[in-house]
């Protein structure tokens, strides 16, 4: 542990904020209430900026950002979802203390949530003194640090943090160096270490600091090359990998057994101080194993390696499988394809090269895809064959047990027809890939829903509870229980889970993503279902997620909130309360196929749609009308509507001749099928019937 700090920290006084002019006071009370924030956690975001040292370059991109951007609002809904120019954003970049603490929060995006950037802010706060002058929760920093996180989207640095990682991992003279390089520090000494070198910094006696350790290495060297490319430098095995000899701010990677970070101060006198860093709560070999909340994704191969500390032909065969996984999974039929979005289709095959590999695909086809199909095929026949191998209901523990059979089957077959294993001197088992292939082959899967296809996405770390659920996705695909099907004794509607699953992968901080939910923000985006912008009756895009930067807004007032959820109405069969009753489809007259024109229903349907605000939810009920309906109007869910929709088989008329038509019309009469066919209004079914396909009649 280092010895305590010789100097005074310097306290921001808070008579010297630009806010407490009485117009910008009103302004400032204003643009608190818009987007949910407490007035003092704008001056105290003020009162830390005034402590920080950043490049101007930075400068000039955080007052860009905070001029907004693009913004949707929902069909027929007061909603919208993104950024605006306006509120604590407009207020904050005509101030050059608060764009430095929001360009300090916009780098902590990379590996932390809104939440834990907003603790780590707060904790700034106290060391620097800008408590004393400004009492605020720890709380109402986060909240104002979430309201803003949108903002940054565009200047995170992701690409830096990529080449920071890639260049120390080449550097390294072995993988398994510094483990701790991609681990967690807590929130209150990672607020130390910089707390400490930005006062430095502003010290002109000071000539040099060196900063010396590991813990959470890759984020610290990434945030601060960011915010000073001209005063830092980085060094591994005295090797300068960033910046030059000249630099003030000297970063040297090295192993500590204690994880604490040194610190030492170089004054002009040409003597060393005394040594003033470190922790009074170094963080403990247990800390160690806590995984950073997320990572860019182009890190996630990195990030895997060192975590699992791999050597290069396990990193190598963790690509080749996933890859071959996704695409064995995508071509299934009635499965990811035919949800999945186009921009996905046209690059699945490449999809790895998202988390980071670069690998030969035409290579990955020949060597991996077919023994993966061959291989599925297999052990779906030998669960299907023994009815005591496969669960009642399939779960992700049973589902991790299959893919983890799979694997070792699929090394078995490689080494077989190859000569050679697939990782020298050790087993897929043995090394410990198994779990970063599930892992990575759910998570690269579940970009199949998102739009726009999402390079810049996070990657979540690799749990026990993720990796279950990853597991059980994979398996179902693979095994031909796709999203769009259902077993008949599991109470589960696998497109929501698929579709919850993917929200929490793509959107860190998310509040999850279940039946009930519309939209919901996380980490900066709002992720909502695609129809909210404009409905539609095309399978791909009623199963999309959309995702936009920045919050989500209602009301005149355009008040901020986190979840637009629907009322739960389990009680309504497939959205809507049955009234009519119900008339059978009558296409043949004895024999002669009479044909199947439109029925027009000259009745207009009018709907009605509640919103109630409720602390940070908003919660929407929507109902249709009709003069048809006998009692009150008609209940209706929208994801009900849209799951009825991505589950419908569409039958289009322009597809086929008469001939044909007349044709697959005598077929379905032989089968039986116009026997479950109905005209329906408004409401649907009546007295509980069984009939499961309807026309309906609706207009609106």
């Amino acid at each position: 542990m280092a010895g305590p700090s010789s100097g005074v920290r310097k306290q921001w006084d808070i008579g010297h904020s630009i806010f407490l002019a009485g117009a910008v006071v009103r302004s400032l009370i204003k643009a608190g209430s818009e987007d949910d924030i407490q007035p003092q956690a704008i001056l105290a975001m003020e009162g830390l900026g005034a402590g920080l040292l950043v490049d101007q370059e930075r400068i000039s991109d955080g007052v860009d950002a905070l001029k907004g951007g693009e913004n949707r609002k929902f069909n027929q809904l007061m909603i919208t979802a993104g950024l605006t120019n306006g509120g604590a954003a407009r207020l904050m970049r005509d101030s050059i203390p608060c764009v430095a603490a929001f360009v300090l929060a916009v780098a902590c995006k990379t590996c932390f949530t809104d939440q834990e950037t907003g603790s780590i802010l707060y904790e700034m706060m106290h060391f620097r003194g800008v408590l004393r002058s400004v009492p605020v929760s720890r709380t109402q920093i986060e909240r104002a640090v979430g309201a803003l996180s949108g903002y940054g989207h565009n200047i995170v640095p992701n690409t830096l943090f990529d080449d920071v990682a890639s260049t120390i991992t080449r550097n390294m003279t072995q993988s398994l160096e510094m483990p701790g390089l991609l681990s967690r520090s807590g929130a209150k000494e990672i607020a130390e270490v910089l707390s400490d070198r930005f006062e430095s910094l502003q010290d002109t006696k000071i000539k040099k600091i060196t900063l010396e350790g590991h813990q959470t290495g890759i984020w610290f060297v990434t945030m601060l090359v960011w915010l000073l490319p001209n005063d830092t430098q980085l060094i591994l095995h005295n090797k300068i990998l960033f910046g030059r000899g000249n630099f003030r701010l000297k970063i040297i990677l090295k192993q500590r057994d204690d994880s604490a970070w040194y610190i030492q101060k170089w004054y002009s006198e040409e003597r060393i101080s005394e040594l003033v860093g470190g922790f009074d709560n170094v963080p403990t070999k247990e800390h160690r194993s806590l995984p950073l909340s997320h990572v860019p994704v182009k890190s996630a191969k990195t990030y895997l390696a060192a975590a699992y500390r791999l050597p290069e032909d396990a990193v190598e065969a963790t690509g080749l499988i996933v890859t071959a996984l996704v695409n064995i999974v995508k071509p299934v039929p009635d499965s990811v394809k035919d949800i999945c979005q186009m921009h996905f289709i046209e690059r699945y095959h490449t999809i790895t090269k998202v988390f980071g590999w670069n690998l030969d695909f035409d290579k990955v086809n020949e060597r991996m895809s077919h023994i993966v199909a061959a291989y599925t095929h297999e052990l779906s026949l030998t669960l299907a064959a023994d009815n005591g191998m496969q669960p009642e209901i399939l779960d992700g523990v049973f589902s991790y047990k299959m893919m983890s059979r799979l694997l070792l089957q699929l090394e078995a077959s490689f080494f077989k027809s190859r000569g050679f294993a697939m990782i020298q001197e050790n087993n897929l088992e043995h090394i410990g890939i198994i779990d970063p292939i599930i892992h990575v082959a759910a998570e690269a899967l579940y970009c199949s829903i998102i739009k726009p296809f999402p390079c810049d996405r996070p990657f979540r770390p690799l749990t026990v509870a993720t990796l279950h659920s990853n597991a059980e996705s994979i398996w179902r695909l693979l095994s031909g229980d796709s999203p769009l099907q259902q077993r008949s004794h599991e109470n589960v509607n696998q497109i929501a889970c698929f579709r919850s699953e993917a929200v929490k992968s793509i959107c860190p901080g998310a509040l999850g993503f279940g039946s009930a939910v519309l939209a919901v923000v996380g980490n900066g985006h709002v992720a909502y279902a695609t129809p909210l912008m404009e409905p539609s009756t095309e399978r791909r895009y009623c199963a999309g997620i959309s995702m936009i930067p920045g919050t989500l807004r209602w009301g005149e007032d355009h008040a901020r909130y986190l979840i637009l959820r629907e009322v739960e109405a389990a009680e309504f069969a497939s959205a809507r309360r049955f009234y009519e009753a119900s008339q059978r489809i009558e296409v043949f007259q004895e024999e002669t196929y009479l044909g199947l024109e439109a029925l027009p229903n000259s009745e207009m349907v009018k709907v009605e749609t509640l919103i109630s605000p409720s602390e940070n939810t908003l919660t929407l009920t929507t109902y249709l009308d009709s003069p048809s309906l006998q009692d009150a109007p008609v209940a209706v869910n929208w994801w009900r509507s849209i799951e009825a929709l991505a589950f419908a088989e569409l039958i289009h008329g322009h597809d086929m001749s008469a001939f044909g038509e007349r044709e697959l019309a005598r077929s379905w009469k032989a089968r039986g099928f116009f026997d479950k066919i109905a005209w329906l209004a408004v409401g649907g079914l009546t007295n509980g019937n069984a009939i499961k396909h309807h026309i309906t009649t609706t207009r609106l």
